[in-house]
């Protein structure tokens, strides 16, 4: 089974994109991005979501057929991901679920909306003042 940096390099490939271009179009560094296809570290669920509707693909596509990517202690280190699950010492297994990402992407975009009306709340109050 090819890995998850060997799956990244193909698609890239098939897209003839280069790893700058990808990079910008995810949003990331191109050094972020190198270190995925060179399976130094890997991408946080976040940009697995947005590489997979990139490439229109399903997201279990990128993963092993577990649907679960693996990461390091160190490379957990300072990231908050909730949906790990510790199985050792110096594992955690990330299960991705399409439907979970959606509806946090749903709430995050719920979320912006009202933080946007507050903020035109305020900034009426302040001209009033």
């Amino acid at each position: 089974m090819a890995t998850l940096g060997a799956k990244l390099l193909k698609l890239r490939q098939e897209h003839q994109l280069s790893q700058e271009e990808i990079s910008d179009i995810l949003g990331v560094s191109q050094n972020a991005y190198s270190k995925w296809e060179a399976d130094k570290c890997k991408p946080l669920i976040g940009n697995l979501y947005k590489i997979s509707q990139y490439y229109q693909i399903d997201m279990d596509e990128l993963l092993d057929e577990s649907g679960i990517v693996n990461f390091s202690n160190n490379e957990l280190q300072g990231e908050q991901n909730i949906f790990a699950t510790s199985h050792s010492q110096n594992t955690v297994n990330i299960h991705s679920s399409k439907e979970l990402i959606e509806k946090m992407l749903q709430s995050q975009e719920q979320i912006t909306l009202l933080l946007d009306a507050q903020i035109k709340l305020i900034s009426e109050l302040l001209k009033r003042l």
